[in-house]
């Protein structure tokens, strides 16, 4: 037995120098480092029974036509999600199967607003999984909920992952991404079935919160409807509830910060808010948010409905910070304020669709529009280099290859036709049959930019066009005349 022993010690060291596997080593990784990286691929796996499968559909009709402000007047159902167009999407539930680990009874809806119309007949729609719908404390790598992303718009997958890359990389806080493919499991119905490629979002909540301001108590908002930036709407709470939509239940003295920010902006003289803005406002923060918005020529956003975005009371400074969200129809893709063809010349100086107090204001003060020119070129020159964003747009390509491919060979099994929508809005091909390919932006963005540095234009543009409907394929595609609502084929 003592002749083994020398060689069992050698076993031993040797084995203590090997690496850990992937697996091992990614369970031991920081939260969210196992799921999330660019041009990574994770899988899931998602069982439902026949009756929750059923029950995810919507609740109620829409708004007349789907029209944005002509909700319903009708109470929202228990336990749904109301979009935009007053369609209540109710939560079902069923378990999800991540690298082998299965996570039982998670909630599960539908989500978006134009996407969800746009994916109605198909069975590929956004989804958002909460962990802890039935089980308290039950997370995947740390996250609580997940967002599975459709891309219904972006026929390249490319785009919302690479607008968030270059969010961060422009040093705003933003959502890290992933690949994710889905399966689908439904007793006599499907069988593993892979229902498609999507982008998975970090839910910004509590621990991305706490990852990037150390503290993830503070007042979350999620305004919806801000077309103009952030509403003063008086000095009663309901009437923000509303409109900002806050996660949670915030304190009084959270309520009433919002309630003064929002009046400085809207009724304080000059003098009050040069000296005072800077108490409510990370004017830094928010002057990256913006630039980076219009590089990435993203309008549908605090630009141009004022949504799309989060509001973050920060605890110890006291001060908001916005954070971005639904990059769906980012890179000069919404169609509503101007063609993709106007909007890569976005103007970087007044990237905001008709008036905005709060980026008017701040820029009306020399030093801060003097430091927003200051990022621009700054980060022409680092993060938003045609060299740089097409390395970030070739990770990706490589990572959805494989997955698209087989998305493709499903979609034509179940012949379905992709981004078909089920109330006849005439959207044709996608969710607004308006894009410009990725690729072919960056190298027109960056040069556009470029120019206007240089004073050799001033860019475009764009005008309010109030809610409307984005025109079809074979449109005019240019945005109404200021005040009157974009109907289909006009």
């Amino acid at each position: 037995m003592s002749r083994f022993l020398p060689w069992l010690a050698i076993f031993l060291l040797f084995s203590w120098a090997i690496p850990e596997s992937g697996n091992a080593a990614d369970r031991n990784a920081p939260p969210g480092e196992r799921v999330f990286d660019m041009g990574k691929v994770v899988r899931f796996h998602l069982a439902m029974g026949e009756k929750e499968f059923k029950a995810m559909s919507p609740a109620g009709g829409a708004a007349p036509f789907g029209i944005p402000g002509l909700v319903l007047p009708r109470k929202q159902a228990e336990g749904t999600h109301r979009n935009t167009f007053g369609l209540d999407l109710p939560w079902s539930q069923g378990d999800l199967t991540f690298e082998g680990e299965t996570y039982k009874d998670v909630g599960v809806r539908y989500k978006g607003n134009y996407t969800f119309i746009a994916t109605a007949k198909s069975l590929k729609k956004s989804l958002k999984v909460d962990l802890n719908k039935q089980i308290d404390g039950q997370k995947l790598d740390g996250q609580a909920m997940l967002n599975l992303n459709c891309g219904v718009s972006d026929p390249s997958r490319a785009r919302e992952a690479l607008s968030y890359r270059y969010f961060r990389d422009a040093g705003v806080p933003a959502p890290r991404t992933a690949i994710a493919e889905l399966t689908l499991g439904v007793p006599g119905k499907y069988d593993k079935e892979f229902v498609g490629v999507y982008t998975l979002v970090e839910q910004v909540g509590k621990a991305f919160l706490k990852r990037h301001f150390k503290d993830g108590k503070g007042m979350l908002l999620k305004p919806e409807g801000l077309q103009g930036g952030l509403a003063y709407l008086g000095t009663t709470w309901k009437g923000y509830e509303e409109r900002y939509k806050p996660e949670g239940k915030p304190t009084d003295e959270q309520k009433k910060r919002l309630m003064e920010f929002t009046r400085l902006i809207h009724r304080g003289n000059d003098e009050d808010f040069a000296r005072d803005i800077g108490q409510f406002l990370d004017i830094e923060a928010f002057l990256r948010f913006i630039a980076a918005n219009a590089l990435l020529a993203n309008l549908d956003s605090y630009l141009g409905f004022g949504h799309n975005f989060y509001l973050y009371l920060v605890p110890g400074t006291n001060q908001f910070v916005f954070i971005p969200w639904d990059l769906d129809l980012s890179l000069a893709t919404w169609p509503v304020v101007g063609t993709p063809e106007q909007l890569v010349e976005l103007s970087i100086t007044h990237p905001h669709a008709g008036p905005n107090k709060l980026i008017d204001r701040l820029f009306a003060i020399k030093t801060h529009q003097e430091r927003y020119m200051a990022i621009i070129q700054e980060s022409v020159s680092t993060s938003f280099t045609a060299e740089k964003l097409l390395a970030s747009l070739t990770v990706l390509e490589n990572g959805l290859n494989e997955p698209m491919a087989k998305e493709t060979k499903a979609v034509a099994a179940r012949q379905e036709t992709r981004g078909t929508p089920a109330f006849g809005m005439g959207f044709g091909d996608g969710q607004f049959g308006q894009s410009m390919p990725p690729r072919r932006f960056i190298q027109k963005r960056t040069e556009y930019v470029a120019a206007q540095l240089a004073g050799k234009t001033t860019g475009f543009v764009p005008k309010s066009a109030g809610f409307g409907i984005p025109p079809a394929r074979g449109g005019p595609g240019a945005p109404p005349p200021p005040g009157r609502p974009a109907l289909p084929g006009n």
